[in-house]
Formats: C-alpha cells, structure tokens, sequence
C-alpha cells in the first residue's frame, strides 16, 4: 500500500481497528483516583465550613448578649471608669456591626451611644480621655466608610443617626484628635443620601468644626463637591464661608491636585456660599487661587437664543488646543458672576490698591478670566476699557518690573531679541514669583490692549485717558524683541508660564499695531528691520522648497485633500516640530518669523519666496516624460462675449487652470485674430477677462467701487439672498465671482500684472485664514474704505452725550433697499429694535454696524472668490503679505515706470545701445507720459504695469529687434517673447508718431 506523504520506500501498517484496551484502562484508572480526591476534598471543606458557621453563630449569639448588655447599661455608669469603658465597649461593638448584614445592629449601637453621650452632657458628670476620644472618632469614621458603600436610601437611617452622633461627640471634644478621612466621608454621605435639613446642616457644622489647616485638601475636596450645594441648607453656609476664608495661601496650593471638574464645582460652591456680599481680600484669595490652576475652558451647552458672536468666540477657544470642561447651566451662571459689573469693578479696585499682594492675585484672576468663559471675555475687556487710566496703570505696572528694565536695556544696547543664556541672566537677580508674575501680566494687559485695538477707531486709539502714541511707540519695541525672542527660543519655554498663550497674544497684538501702522504711518520703514539677524535667503528659500516637496509627497500618499487653502496644490505649512531634521533651529525660527510676522522680511524677499513656490507647483505638472506632450487648456474666446466664453469654457476646471492655456481670439466679426499663444495672447485674454469681469459699471455689477475707485464684491448678492429675491440668478452670480477669483488666481501664477485696485478690507480677507493675520476681522478702522460718509457719522457718535443719541433714536437695527422694497435688518436678534443706543452701548452699535456691512454682507462673495482663487494660489502663500503689499502682487507697485532699469535691462537684436535709432528711443520714452508708457508695456508684453521686481525679473527679458530700415512700417510685437520690433527710424519724430499710432490703435494681434 502506499501512502501520499512522499516516503514510498517506508512500510506503512494499518492497525485498522485493532483496540486499544490496555491505554483505556490506564485512563480510566487515573480519572477514578482523582474523582476520590476530590470528594475527599469537598468533604473536608464541608465539615470547616460548618464548624466556621457554627463558630460566627455562637459569637454573634455572643455578641448580641454582649450588646443587650451594653445598651442596658447605658446612663447607669456610676464612676468615669465605668463611663470609659462603656465607650471602649462601643469601639469593639462597632467592628462586628457589619454594615452590610447587620443594619439593625450598626442602628442599634450608633443610636445608644448617641443616647449616652446626651445625658452624659445633660449630667455634666464625666470627660472623654483624649485616646478614647480618639478611638471613638476612628470607629464612626469607619463606621461612615462602610454605610457609604450600601446603595441608597437602605442605610439613610443609620447615616442620619451616625451623623447625629458624631455632631453631639465632636462638638464637645476634649482635646485634637485625628480626624483624617472624616471630612471625605461626610462628603459622600451629604451628596449620596437624602439627608434631612437638620441632618445636612450638621454636617456642614461639623466639617467646619474639626476644620485645621492640615485637613485642608480633604476640606477643599468637600467643598469641590458638585452635588453638595443642591442638597445642604443655606444656613449652613457661613460656616464652611468662614473655614474657606481662613485657609492659608500656601495651604490653597492643594487645589491644583483636583480634578478639572472639581475645580469648577469649588469654584461655583464658593461664589454660591459667598452669597452678594461685597468681595474681601479674603475672596480674591480663593478665587485666584482657584482660577491660577486653570488651563482650560468652561462652557454649557448653547441655548437657541446664544448670540453668533458666543458661539464664534467659543468656536475661536476650540482652535486655541485647550480643554473644554461641559458645566450644567446652573454652574454656569455661578461661574458667570465672575464677569459682573460688581465683581470686575471691585477686582480693578484691588487691583490699582497699592497692596501688591492684593493686586496681584485679582492679576491671576484677570489673566485666567480672559479664557475662561469665552463668550464673556468682551464683557470683561470693555468694563476694562471703559475703566479711565486702566491701561495707563498697566503699563506702568510693566514699564516698572524688573525684568521689563533688564530686557528693555538689552534693546537699549542694540539686542533685536535675546538668546535663552541672556535670559537665564536675566532670571538669574530676579525670584521665580516675580517672573512669573511678570509674565502673568504682560498676557493679561496684552489681551486687553489686543481688545481695545478692535474696537477702537484710529482717531481714538490712543486717547488721553488710554496708552498715548508715544508709549505705544516705546512699548512696540519692547514688544518686538518679545515676539523675536519668543521665536527664538522654543527650547526654553518651560521657563515662560503659559508660553504659549502669551507667545499668540503677543504676535498677534504685533501684527495688529502693525496693520494700526499702515494706516497712520506713526512708525518708520526702518522699525520692522532687523538689525542683529541675517536672513540668508538662499538657505531660507532651499528649507522651505525641501519643506514643500516634502509636503507634496505626503499629500499624495493622503487621500484627505479637503478644506480651503488646504487642499493637495498648495498649502505652504511651515513645520517646526522636528520635521526637519537637517535645519537648525535658528532656520525654524526664520520660517516661523515668515510665517507669523512676515513684515520682519523685506517685500521683495517675500515676492522671491512667494514665485519659488509657483514654480515648484508648476513643475509637478510637467509631464515626467520628455515625449509626453504637455497639458494645456484649449478654448476658442469670441471677443463680444469674451467674458462669458472664458466662464464657460474654464469654471469648472478647479485647480487644473494652473495648466497652460491654449486661446484662440475671434473678433466681432468672427474672424480668427492673428498670432500663436506662447503666453502672450494668454495674457491678453486674462486682463482681457478681468477688465470686463471687474467693471464695476458693465451689466454684470458683481463688483462695486468706493470714492477712491477700489473694487470690492457687491453687497446686493447677499442682501437679496437673505431675502430669497431672484435667488437663482445670484447663485449664478456666486459661480461668477468664483470664475473670477479662479482669473486672479491664474494671472498671479502666472505673473501677470493687471490694472486693477481692490479695497484693502476685501485684501484682508485674503489673508485672514492662516499665518500672521489668522482670524483678523474687519472692524470699523475699515468701514472707512467702504462708506467714508457711515464712518464718519459712526464717529461723531462718540462724542456725544446721552441727550444727544437720545434725541437721534437710534436702535440695533439697519434699514436696507432691496429691489426697490424696505426692509429692516435686526444687529441684534431677536430684540435689537428695542435696544436704544446710549452712551453705554454706542461701541457695540458702531462695531455691529462695522461687521454688518464689512463680515455679514460680504461673507458668501467673499467664500466664493476665495474658493477660486485658493484653488490656484494657497492661501498660505498669500498669508506672507498684508493688504498692501497684495496689491502691488496684483497690479504693481509703481505709479510710473523705472526707465533707467528698463534701459538696462534690455536685449537688443540688430542695435547697438548707442545706434542712433536707440538714443532716439529711449528720449522719446522720457518724453511719454507715465500712460503713454504703460501702454507700450501693454503693447510689447501684454501687460500695463513694470515687472514687480523690476525689469531684470522679466523672462524673457524686454527685447528690441531691427525690423528694417522701411520708415512707413508701424512698430510691431511679439508678446509672447516681450519682443518689440523696431523699424530703424533714425528719425525721432517718426518714431514718436509711429510709436504712439501703434501703442494706441488698440490692435490686438493685428499688428503681430
């Protein structure tokens, strides 16, 4: 027989059913002898376990003899001797009253010795020793243990006698004994079982009563229990009010080892029990020492009438990576007295004291207060601000600190920002209190100051009863070695509380001084220069293109390309947590600068970095094979619907309009224009498409113009889509401008330069998404843009007094003309018609006014345009300039044309430079008037303004070439190559008519 396994060669036997008797015999033994042992096994255990039954039996026989006995002979000690034995008796009774199976018992016994201690009381005939007072105290202190462990309401009964037991013994105690635990278990007694209100009033008596300092983190436990307050009297408040108050500082301490949720609850207890009495040193003392373990944020579930500007605030917390701790609404508004009037006045009181003790702790509970309830911080801010001289006190708070005199004489002796050595000099004369109470109070007057900057107008910024301009000016420098030093020194932020909180407050109150400067120009150029820090851009420039490579590479290896300005195309994150491994920290800190205070970099390093990153995005479409035929975007444009031929052929394209386009121009009368596109007609048709897009004044009006001719999208869109009106032609509208951010997009890819002015507060909007200026809104500084006539009555209105505004009648609502129809637009729903405008509230109706017509009107346009614009160009990339510097991105920034550069960046082709019909050229170009130059631009390179960084950056480079020696030939073009064709003229008049027939005959591609 053979067998599969391979082995043929081996004999195989089939036992085939021969038994196996033997092998089951010996098994069958083996399970025998075991079952035997096991029955012995079980015998035996049987035979202990009765023994040990009828053992507990006989004893508790014994012990319930034992306590008969001991109950009967309660009141009948005749000696103190007897007396202390009774109760020792008690301490043995307590350990076999197992609570569990003996209730009755454990009732028994408590209920007794209750009893004994009250008529030993009314007799006035013995003490309790210290040890056996002590003994007592252990027992129903385990006694309350074991109770807290049965499942409510079985042993109510007994905690209720317990308590009154303990109440009787304790308040009548002969001496210290050691109360450990106690006060933790009474806690769980008063929140687990439904004590009466004598009962629970006991209890708070009693905790009161054995309180010492040692017992501190058990008492602040007690008090931190969120169930407590809902069930304990308020009688029975002063007490444990009185406890709170004299625990000292250092005993305070204890607190940051509670849980988040119960420091809450501590918190809300304790502005509970406080009652409306006027706060005390003793309150700010709990409160601060409260509010300075806080790190995280408090919020409730939002009601249906919360405000968008509450929920934006708590929305805005949720990015700042701090916890949130969920609190019942009941908490909340305990919590929310923190931010009244009453408490905010008192605290600013305290705080101007000159009780530096008292000061500084209403500085713990500012700085915690400005993100603890998100939505309240406004409130907290404005009754700061509208305090006179607050930011005055301050600043002279800070001005002087020691440490502001120490780094501020580093700045003195020419430090841009310090290195982490300088700083531990720095630390090294000062206590760590002092530091850390220095930094406390930079975040707290940063945080109020960033405030006031928003809601004040540039004509009141820095008022009399505010920081003058001067002190701003002299703070600003402080305030940029901090931010540098900040980013330089990543290592060491352990060193600085908070670092992180502080080092965001501090950037971005830079950034917001520094948006103040563009406008009032109170600081010259030279401020934001470093002096002491060399960027090397080469260096700069290969970490962020590596950094950029790197991102492309894992963005395709990630199918999550989703989100605005995210997506696979661009993002631009600047990395600084290890990511790159091979740069120095010094280069992290410079991309970080880039990032976050780009106006430290000179703009044309920017415009460098900002063209290196198109190219390494244009490069990843290039196809990887030379015999590939690259991509390009074909489409046939008739000149009398060009404007309507582009939509249609390229709005869809999203991020693929970045290929090369491949137009073909048709005039009015269907002829094919002559030319190839080698980019020059692409340019043509892109100013083509944004002159007709952009006309404010052409049929499609999806663009409006201010006074100053600055374009910005036009409100209407909104206004009829809130109202349902002709809602299908607006969303077509919306596609539109999203066609048109696409264009924008597309000519900076592509560096075009286009005529065309945007109003700053729509270029904020372009930057307010990510780096330096994340976040910005537009605020009244900017409704100057948009509506000069608003803004100045806006302003008028805070001059005035109560009478005045009332006589002016003025409520939180607009009137709007929609179609020729009123309607009445709510600032403040749903009762803003019946909020009058008063002296109190006047900055709040400017601002809603401001962020109506600047945020609300303007937000779905806006969304869109940036849509089709971020699909080309990542908003990232735009975050490196402010507004100003985007438009000279868009259109240049020269009113007039560089003719020296121009001159020497020329390519000549069939001249010399001083051939006589050059010499002829270059006067007649002096002559031209800063138009007529633009247009020969125009004419040679299809765009009207000067290359942004000057005509060396142009490729190709402006050439001229000899076109013969025919004197009735026009100048012609190739803007494909910015190639003008010179006829030699060698006559300088000629050439000036010629030249200016062919720059204004608006020929197109005619003339090629």
């Amino acid at each position: 027989m053979l067998n599969f396994t391979g082995q043929t060669k081996k004999r195989v036997v089939n036992l085939g059913n021969k038994k196996n008797a033997n092998a089951n015999y010996l098994e069958r033994t083996r399970l025998q002898r075991e079952q035997r042992e096991l029955h012995r096994k079980e015998e035996k255990a049987c035979i202990s376990l009765q023994s040990y039954i009828r053992r507990y039996l006989s004893l508790l026989r014994w012990n319930d003899s034992i306590q008969g006995e001991w109950v009967r002979e309660c009141g009948s000690w005749s000696s103190e001797e007897e007396w202390v034995r009774w109760l020792m008796a008690f301490v043995n009774l307590s350990k076999t009253a197992v609570t569990r199976a003996r209730l009755d018992a454990n009732l028994e016994i408590t209920s007794t010795l209750s009893r004994g201690i009250e008529r030993n009381r009314r007799n006035g005939k013995f003490g309790i020793p210290a040890r056996t007072y002590a003994r007592l105290v252990s027992s129903l202190t385990a006694l309350a243990k074991d109770l807290n462990k049965i499942s409510a309401p079985r042993g109510e009964k007994n905690v209720e006698e317990l308590v009154s037991c303990l109440h009787k013994l304790v308040s009548d105690r002969p001496g210290d004994a050691d109360y450990s635990g106690m006060i933790a278990e009474l806690g769980v007694c008063l929140s687990k079982f439904e004590l009466d209100s004598v009962r629970s009033k006991q209890v708070l008596q009693l905790v009161s009563h054995i309180y010492t300092n040692q017992y501190a983190p058990e008492f602040l436990e007690f008090v931190s229990n969120p169930e407590i307050f809902g069930i304990a009297p308020e009688n029975g408040y002063s007490e444990l009010l009185a406890v709170l108050k004299r625990i000292p500082y250092e005993k305070l301490s204890s607190i940051s080892e509670l849980s988040d949720q119960r420091k809450v609850s501590l918190l809300a207890n304790f502005m509970k029990i406080r009652g409306d009495a006027d706060f005390t040193a003793e309150d700010y003392n709990i409160i601060a020492s409260i509010l300075a373990t806080v790190t995280f944020t408090a919020y409730d579930i939002p009601s249906n009438d919360a405000s968008a500007s509450d929920m934006e605030d708590l929305e805005t917390s949720k990015t700042a990576k701090r916890k949130y701790i969920p609190v019942q609404p009941e908490v909340m508004n305990e919590l929310k007295k923190l931010y009244s009037s009453s408490f905010i006045k008192s605290a600013i009181k305290h705080f101007t004291d000159n009780d530096s003790s008292i000061s500084g702790l209403v500085l713990y509970i500012f700085a915690t207060l400005t993100y603890f309830i998100p939505s309240y911080k406004s409130k907290l801010c404005m009754l700061i601000t509208i305090t006179p001289g607050s930011y005055d006190w301050f600043y002279d708070q800070l001005k002087n600190d020691q440490v502001y005199k120490l780094i501020e004489a580093k700045i003195d002796e020419g430090y841009d920002f310090l290195r982490s050595h300088e700083l531990s000099n720095i630390y090294s004369s000062i206590t760590d209190s002092s530091i850390s109470r220095f930094w406390k109070a930079l975040y707290t007057f940063q945080e109020f100051y960033s405030y006031w900057l928003i809601v004040s107008n540039d004509f009141e910024s820095f008022s009399d009863d505010k920081l003058s301009l001067d002190k701003v000016t002299h703070y600003l420098k402080f305030l940029k070695c901090i931010c540098l030093t900040f980013a330089f020194n990543k290592e060491n932020e352990n060193s600085i509380p908070d670092f992180e909180k502080l080092k965001d407050i501090s950037i971005s109150l830079l950034n917001q001084l520094y948006a103040k400067n563009l406008r009032l120009k109170f600081l010259s150029d030279e401020f934001w220069k470093i002096n002491t820090l060399k960027f090397n851009l080469d260096t700069v420039l290969q970490l962020i293109v590596d950094e950029e490579e790197r991102r492309i590479e894992m963005a395709y290896d990630s199918s999550d390309n989703e989100g605005l300005g995210n997506s696979l195309h661009g993002s631009f994150n600047f990395q600084s947590n290890g990511t790159r491994k091979k740069s120095n920290n010094d280069a992290q800190s410079k991309l970080e600068i880039l990032k976050k205070m780009p106006f430290f970099i000179p703009f044309e390093d920017r415009v460098k970095v900002f063209q290196a990153l198109i190219q390494i995005d244009r490069e990843r479409y290039v196809p990887n094979n030379i015999f590939q035929t690259p991509m390009r975007l074909s489409a046939d444009i008739r000149r009398e619907s060009l404007f309507e031929d582009a939509f249609n052929n390229f709005h869809k394209c999203g991020s693929d309009f970045k290929f090369p386009l491949n137009v073909t121009l048709f005039n009015e009368q269907g002829g094919q224009e002559a030319g190839i596109d080698g980019g020059g007609i692409t340019k043509e048709f892109l100013t083509s498409v944004v002159f007709e897009g952009f006309d404010p004044y052409d049929k499609y009006k999806f663009f409006k113009e201010n006074e100053s001719h600055q374009l910005y999208p036009n409100d209407d869109i909104q206004k009829k889509l809130s109202h349902h009106i002709d809602v299908e032609e607006q969303r077509m509208n919306l596609l539109y401008i999203q066609f048109l951010g696409s264009v924008i997009g597309k000519c900076l890819y592509e560096n075009v330069l286009i005529d065309i002015s945007f109003a700053p507060f729509f270029l904020n909007k372009w930057v307010s998404h990510n780096g330096a200026y994340r976040g910005m809104k537009n605020s009244i500084n900017d409704l100057s843009y948009l509506d000069e006539q608003l803004f100045n009555n806006l302003i008028k209105l805070t001059n005035m007094s109560d009478e005045e505004l009332k006589a002016l009648d003025l409520n939180f609502t607009i009137d709007e003309i929609i179609g020729g129809k009123k309607y009445t637009e709510d600032l403040m729903p749903p009762n803003g018609e019946q909020i009058q405008v008063a002296s109190n509230n006047r900055l709040n109706y400017i601002h809603q006014i401001s962020n109506y017509k600047l945020n609300k009107l303007m937000y779905v346009q806006t969304k869109y345009f940036l849509s089709g614009l971020y699909e080309i160009i990542s908003s990232n990339w735009l975050s490196m300039f402010d507004s100003y510097e985007l438009q000279m991105l868009i259109s240049g920034g020269e009113s007039d044309v560089n003719i020296q550069d121009w001159k020497q960046n020329v390519e000549y082709g069939g001249y010399f430079d001083d051939d006589i019909t050059i010499i002829y050229f270059w006067e007649v170009i002096c002559e031209m008037s800063a138009e007529e130059r633009f247009k020969l631009l125009k004419f040679v390179t299809s765009v009207s303004r000067a290359p942004l960084l000057g005509f060396s950056s142009l490729n190709p480079k402006f050439g001229i070439r000899n076109a013969g020696r025919c004197l009735d030939r026009l100048p012609t073009a190739s803007t494909c190559v910015n190639l003008l064709k010179l006829p030699d003229y060698q006559d300088k008049e000629v050439m000036r008519a010629k030249l200016l027939y062919a720059i204004n005959t608006e020929a197109r591609f005619e003339l090629s």
